[in-house]
């Protein structure tokens, strides 16, 4: 009998220290067959070769000269990662640490419906307190998405899945593909999750599978960059993926919140974050996704 293969791929910008303490969690799994492919997304320095003198044979690096976001960092890994054919693609964020038991329960819950077609662990906050999420759900009236922070008992069906930590069947990338690259970051999940489930497939959180994650630890939430990325994504993600009768509300909803939100940036003398608001506005708006021009 074919033993059940996955490979993890885990990106790495400029986050080295918080790399190491995710492998170092993740290598003492030995109940599962898998592989680690690590993508060094562009950071500033060689990050790549100091991962490959510190693990050795234990994961496979591949180093990018440019950062080309989540999802083309996910791309590459995935691409690099079909050429083993493995059952299951996990993507994870560098900045979680992960429980022994949580590789084996996202795959017994993945297997246990053949219609399951993306597994999420419950994540929780690195003080392993409270729960960041347990389920997503999908506002397309406000173009947002919403982590559910409950206790889960059984396995449920969401709208979407966090891309902080998702398992894939290999029958789902055959489907669908992969992540969508006009988003760079942000929202990617969300819209691969609803090509998942156009193609017949649930997208489901396992309760007993638990890993920990340390916040926007490579992001700057308020930053222009991220206010930017926000802006312009969730147009792209309405505009591409949301029922067409939503579009038209959402067009006037959003002509609105450019005011408030621009007028807002410029009384609390934000200049930055007004300008990259009102550039992610217009570049949604006009439908130029992929990496940020800003």
């Amino acid at each position: 009998m074919k033993k059940i293969t996955v490979s993890i791929i885990i990106l790495n910008w400029n986050g080295i220290e918080n790399t190491k303490k995710c492998l170092d969690s993740l290598l003492i799994i030995h109940d599962v067959a898998y592989e680690v492919i690590v993508i060094d997304n562009g950071s500033r320095v060689d990050e790549a070769a100091e991962l490959k003198k510190i693990y050795t044979t234990k994961i496979t690096v591949y180093r990018q000269t440019e950062n080309t976001g989540f999802t083309g960092g996910c791309n590459l890994g995935i691409t690099q990662a079909k050429k083993n054919n493995p059952d299951f693609y996990l993507l994870l964020n560098n900045d979680t640490q992960v429980t022994p038991p949580f590789l084996k329960e996202l795959i017994q819950t993945a297997r246990s419906n053949k219609k399951i077609g993306i597994v999420s662990p419950v994540i929780y906050d690195s003080k392993r307190e409270n729960i960041l999420f347990s389920g997503g759900s999908i506002n397309w009236f406000l173009g947002k998405t919403f982590h559910k922070k409950e206790y889960l008992i059984k396995v449920k069906a969401n709208e979407f899945i966090t891309g902080c930590c998702f398992l894939i069947k290999k029958q789902v990338i055959e489907s669908i593909g992969l992540l969508d690259k006009q988003f760079f970051a942000y929202f990617e999940d969300a819209a691969y999750c609803i090509s998942a489930r156009k193609a017949g497939y649930y997208c489901v959180c396992a309760p007993r599978a638990i890993i920990f994650h340390q916040q926007t630890a490579s992001s700057d939430k308020r930053g222009p960059f991220n206010t930017y990325l926000m802006a312009r994504n969730r147009i792209l993600f309405v505009n591409n993926y949301a029922p067409k009768v939503i579009k038209y509300y959402f067009f006037f909803f959003n002509a609105l919140k450019l005011i408030i939100a621009f007028s807002f940036f410029l009384i609390t003398r934000q200049q930055e974050r007004a300008y990259a608001y009102y550039k992610g506005y217009l570049d949604g708006t006009l439908g130029r996704g992929g990496v940020p021009r800003i």
